[in-house]
């Protein structure tokens, strides 16, 4: 099956997809939800230091930690 990494865009966090999430579950794929730094459950992180690169980095050490293999 398929492997998704569905990230959200300003003013949402990764609760956002819970229905896509489960859907995609049910019908074999694996899915991973991510909440960007300074948004919604992680604007305690909020910094004026936080640019796209930031959030790239987000994203890279979401696939780093789960150890994905192609």
């Amino acid at each position: 099956m398929t492997t998704y990494v569905l990230v959200t865009g300003a003013w949402h966090g990764s609760w956002c997809w819970k229905r896509v999430r489960e859907a995609l579950t049910r019908q074999g794929h694996s899915v991973f939800t991510l909440t960007l730094t300074r948004l919604c459950e992680r604007s305690h992180l909020m910094s004026p230091d936080i640019n796209l690169e930031t959030h790239i980095a987000d994203i890279v050490n979401l696939i780093r930690r789960d150890n994905w293999r192609t």
